[in-house]
Protein backbone atom coordinates (compact mmCIF):
# COMPACT_ATOMS: atom_id res chain seq x y z
CA UNK A 1 0.00 0.00 0.00
CA UNK A 2 1.43 3.77 -1.12
CA UNK A 3 2.21 5.56 1.61
CA UNK A 4 -0.12 8.83 1.38
CA UNK A 5 2.58 12.44 0.51
CA UNK A 6 1.88 14.58 3.78
CA UNK A 7 2.62 10.92 5.55
CA UNK A 8 5.95 11.16 3.98
CA UNK A 9 6.32 14.86 4.20
CA UNK A 10 5.92 14.33 7.97
CA UNK A 11 8.07 11.65 8.40
CA UNK A 12 10.90 13.97 6.14
CA UNK A 13 10.28 16.71 8.69
CA UNK A 14 10.81 14.61 11.84
CA UNK A 15 13.94 13.20 10.42
CA UNK A 16 15.19 16.40 9.55
CA UNK A 17 14.42 17.58 12.98
CA UNK A 18 16.07 14.60 14.69
CA UNK A 19 18.89 14.73 13.20
CA UNK A 20 18.62 19.53 13.78
CA UNK A 21 18.49 17.77 17.72
CA UNK A 22 21.15 15.91 17.09
CA UNK A 23 23.66 18.13 15.84
CA UNK A 24 23.05 21.02 18.38
CA UNK A 25 23.10 18.07 21.53
CA UNK A 26 26.53 17.34 20.03
CA UNK A 27 27.29 21.44 20.32
CA UNK A 28 26.43 21.67 23.79
CA UNK A 29 28.40 18.18 24.70
CA UNK A 30 31.50 19.56 22.94
CA UNK A 31 31.02 22.81 25.61
CA UNK A 32 30.81 21.21 28.60
CA UNK A 33 33.59 19.08 27.37
CA UNK A 34 35.56 21.88 26.89
CA UNK A 35 35.01 23.19 30.09
CA UNK A 36 35.38 19.73 31.97
CA UNK A 37 38.85 19.29 30.09
CA UNK A 38 40.25 22.51 30.66
CA UNK A 39 39.24 22.39 34.44
CA UNK A 40 41.19 19.02 34.49
CA UNK A 41 44.26 20.24 33.20
CA UNK A 42 43.75 23.01 35.72
CA UNK A 43 43.71 21.21 38.97
CA UNK A 44 46.15 18.84 37.44
CA UNK A 45 48.54 21.91 36.99
CA UNK A 46 47.64 23.40 40.48
CA UNK A 47 48.61 20.33 42.23
CA UNK A 48 51.62 20.11 40.09
CA UNK A 49 52.65 23.82 40.75
CA UNK A 50 51.23 24.22 43.92
CA UNK A 51 48.92 27.35 43.44
CA UNK A 52 45.77 25.74 44.24
CA UNK A 53 42.87 27.14 43.20
CA UNK A 54 44.15 29.79 40.33
CA UNK A 55 44.78 27.54 37.74
CA UNK A 56 41.56 25.64 38.23
CA UNK A 57 40.00 28.86 38.40
CA UNK A 58 41.78 29.97 34.81
CA UNK A 59 41.42 26.60 32.87
CA UNK A 60 37.34 26.71 33.70
CA UNK A 61 37.93 30.22 32.45
CA UNK A 62 39.73 29.29 29.14
CA UNK A 63 37.85 26.25 28.32
CA UNK A 64 34.39 28.30 28.47
CA UNK A 65 35.44 30.67 26.21
CA UNK A 66 37.27 27.99 24.42
CA UNK A 67 33.66 26.31 23.84
CA UNK A 68 32.15 29.34 23.75
CA UNK A 69 34.03 30.22 20.57
CA UNK A 70 33.74 27.26 19.32
CA UNK A 71 29.58 27.18 19.10
CA UNK A 72 29.92 30.60 18.24
CA UNK A 73 32.02 29.65 15.17
CA UNK A 74 29.36 26.62 14.34
CA UNK A 75 26.36 28.67 14.89
CA UNK A 76 27.05 32.19 13.24
CA UNK A 77 30.26 32.35 11.17
CA UNK A 78 29.37 28.50 9.64
CA UNK A 79 25.48 29.65 9.00
CA UNK A 80 26.69 33.00 7.48
CA UNK A 81 28.70 31.02 5.17
CA UNK A 82 26.16 29.12 3.52
CA UNK A 83 27.11 26.03 5.48
CA UNK A 84 24.06 24.47 7.99
CA UNK A 85 24.23 25.49 11.92
CA UNK A 86 25.43 22.25 13.80
CA UNK A 87 27.23 20.37 11.07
Amino acid sequence: MPEKNGSNEANDARTNMLAAAGSYAGLGLQLAASIGLFLWLGWKADHWIGTTPLLTILGAFVGAAAGFYSLYRHLVLDSRQGRDPGR
